[in-house]
């Protein structure tokens, strides 16, 4: 996905994060099911799903067997990663991105990590 996401309000963040940590796609119901600390209720969960699907951060990954009807299933459209990173990069200036890079640099403790990251945009930067 090229086009630059759009910004979660807090509760559209606590959805994608769930959805981000699970390993398959979920249900309304098992996004509740695994928010434990809160308290969804399953209209507002389908409403936070619907705005994250006009916001292309959810996708349509399938249907699964509920107890008498099928559900429909959602996964993100892009990890966590990649949406900070395109979010990043859109919503701040050179100068805010330049000073966010070096923050994440002197935050990193593994000086070979930070190598290798900077190793690794050279090659992708000089093809």
């Amino acid at each position: 996905m090229s086009k630059t996401p759009k910004k979660l309000t807090n509760s559209e963040r606590e959805i994608m994060q769930v959805l981000w940590k699970s390993e398959k796609p979920l249900t309304a119901s098992g996004i509740i099911a695994a928010s434990p600390n809160k308290e969804w209720k399953n209209s507002s969960v389908h409403l936070l799903i619907k705005s994250l699907l006009d916001k292309d951060l959810v996708e349509v990954a399938g249907f699964e067997k509920t107890t008498k009807n099928y559900a429909r299933t959602f996964k993100p459209t892009m990890s966590y990663e990649d949406y900070s990173i395109k979010f990043m990069l859109n919503d701040t200036d050179k100068e805010k991105r330049k000073n966010i890079i070096l923050k994440m640099i002197k935050e990193e403790t593994d000086l070979d990590i930070v190598r290798e990251v900077l190793d690794a945009a050279k090659d992708k930067l000089s093809k």
